[in-house]
């Protein structure tokens, strides 16, 4: 036995209304954001106070890990007229031989005492097992006070300076809600 599928006109304006509707409401959201700023810093980030290291246990060299750093910012992000300080990195890495690919999320404190909240991911290149170079995308996912409804994305590169510390260099752009 065939089904057929009838779509009356009167179905069809309405599937027509819901969709100009649904179009309507992410245009009226994206205007209530104000216009994109351009970001750009540099900062490090100390040896990670907290790690730990799980071994897979499937080959050699690949293994899970969780850690925490803190991160400060040497030439620091200008956000709504507040300058990044630094905060807390938590993040997770999964390492398997010559790369380690990690998301974590860090928390930002501004200088008025708020925060600043990202999202991020990115791949690690390893050398005999210790960190080289990385790159990785970043994104607000949220802020308090002033920066609270902060949106935005962008991308960082790092290298490691020493026995564990990073140094690294981001760009992006960011809106508040207006």
């Amino acid at each position: 036995m065939t089904e057929y599928s009838f779509q009356s006109q009167h179905d069809k304006e309405d599937e027509m209304g819901t969709r100009f509707l649904a179009l309507g409401l992410t245009l009226l959201g994206a205007q209530t954001l104000g216009a994109q700023t351009k970001l750009s810093g540099a900062g490090t980030c100390a040896k990670p106070d907290v790690a730990h290291t799980i071994a897979i246990g499937d080959r050699p060299n690949h293994s899970f890990t969780i850690s925490q750093t803190r991160c400060r910012w040497t030439k620091p992000f200008a956000i709504a007229g507040l300058r990044s300080k630094g905060g807390t990195a938590v993040q997770s890495d999964e390492l398997s031989d010559s790369t380690s690919q990690f998301h974590g999320y860090f928390l930002d404190i501004m200088s008025d005492g708020n925060q600043a909240h990202y999202r991020y991911v990115g791949t690690t290149a390893l050398k005999d097992g210790a960190p080289q170079n990385a790159t990785w995308n970043w994104l607000f996912v949220g802020g308090t006070g002033k920066l609270k409804g902060l949106r935005g994305s962008g991308g960082c590169r790092g290298t490691w300076i020493a026995s564990g510390v990073s140094a690294w260099e981001c760009t992006g752009s960011y809106q508040l809600p207006q």
